[in-house]
């Protein structure tokens, strides 16, 4: 099963600038996660197990404001991800 969760900071997946909120997506059964991570020159989807990292998805230059997020959400949607939110 996938969580959607957010990330404080302190966390290694935690980017001050960060164009997803800061959420990423955990695994309970494989050890996996996927998080967003800036490249300089874009913005990259990554999926890392252990000290291994996968590139799910990459979007090369600037990305218009609030894109990321949505697309971001939309993976953990197509993953069947469950939404661990503030309440």
């Amino acid at each position: 099963m996938w969580f959607l969760v957010s990330v404080v900071k302190g966390s290694k997946h935690f980017e001050p600038e960060s164009q997803v909120g800061n959420r990423v997506l955990i695994s309970d059964t494989t050890e996996m996660t996927i998080s967003a991570r800036s490249t300089g020159d874009g913005y990259r989807f990554e999926a890392r197990k252990g000290n291994e990292t996968f590139v799910v998805r990459e979007f090369v230059g600037a990305q218009p404001v609030g894109s990321l997020s949505t697309k971001f959400t939309v993976l953990a949607q197509q993953m069947g991800a469950l939404v661990i939110s503030e309440a």
